[in-house]
């Protein structure tokens, strides 16, 4: 008889326990997103990439009534959109940014939000600063305290460093929210 009731009991308990980590395991909904303008800065991006800057170049301008400009090449890392994993990408953009404080440095890793090209081949962070985060030694994206409000947005994951988040998180759910 306790036999049988064990054979009764178990499967029971066993769809239970599966069900309960399942649920543990279930992706944030791309609705939670690890940072605040999430969505916004993926709506507005043409590319959005992890990637290390391999070269930092000013190009002065060829003729009169043109602008200089600075050419980064960076290496895609993790591609999200418009890139490809592994390609080399050069975008241009205005030189007038880096007086107001963008700048690239080669080995440097970030993740990108960029605006498409302009008809000038120009792009830039969407949201300026707010589309352009470094990535640190440990793959965590570094984002800075006034992007963050509330703090309760950051993932479990995240909570121990509150201005850091793992890289995987954020790239889960920006492949999530494309799939909505």
């Amino acid at each position: 008889m306790l036999l049988r009731s064990r054979n009764f009991v178990l499967p029971p308990l066993i769809l239970v326990l599966g069900s309960c980590l399942t649920a543990m395991e279930r992706p944030e909904r791309a609705s939670e997103a690890v940072l605040p303008n999430l969505a916004s800065l993926s709506r507005s991006a043409g590319y959005i990439f992890a990637g290390t800057v391999q070269a930092v170049e000013r190009v002065a301008p060829r003729r009169s009534g043109s602008v200089a400009v600075m050419r980064i090449t960076f290496r895609v890392d993790n591609a999200i959109r418009g890139v490809h994993t592994g390609q080399k990408l050069v975008i241009r953009e205005w030189a007038g940014l880096w007086t107001s404080g963008e700048r690239y440095r080669p080995g440097q890793r970030v993740m990108l939000f960029l605006y498409p090209p302009s008809k000038l081949g120009l792009t830039s962070p969407v949201g300026g600063d707010r589309g352009h985060f470094k990535i640190d030694d440990g793959g965590r994206i570094v984002v800075p305290r006034r992007v963050l409000s509330p703090p309760a947005t950051l993932p479990r994951s995240g909570e121990l460093e509150r201005n850091r988040i793992p890289l995987r998180d954020l790239i889960h759910q920006l492949r999530l929210a494309d799939e909505e």
